[in-house]
């Protein structure tokens, strides 16, 4: 196989990959699996599988999709306060 055709392969994978969806749960929100990460970088930790850092690449996704939720639900509660307030 040529270079150029096992880049295509590659490339068709990771779009196979990413076009599956993730479900959320009852809150509307993604859950993460205990040990695991969360189910949305479960495709990027599969990456080991062909020789990159998928995990360690994965766990600082893991922890920015964390802040961003946290973030969210702060300003959620400032604003439902701000509400009450009026």
């Amino acid at each position: 196989m040529r270079p150029i055709e096992n880049l295509l392969c590659i490339a068709s994978l990771a779009a196979l990959l990413a076009a599956c969806g993730v479900p959320e749960d009852e809150s509307g929100k993604r859950k993460s699996l205990a040990g695991e990460g969360r189910e949305e970088t479960s495709t990027i930790r599969n990456a080991e599988n062909i020789g990159y850092g998928g995990n360690a690449i994965a766990d600082k996704v893991d922890g920015a999709l964390d802040a961003n939720d946290h973030r969210v639900d702060e300003l959620n509660k400032q604003l439902d306060a701000a509400g009450q307030a009026n």
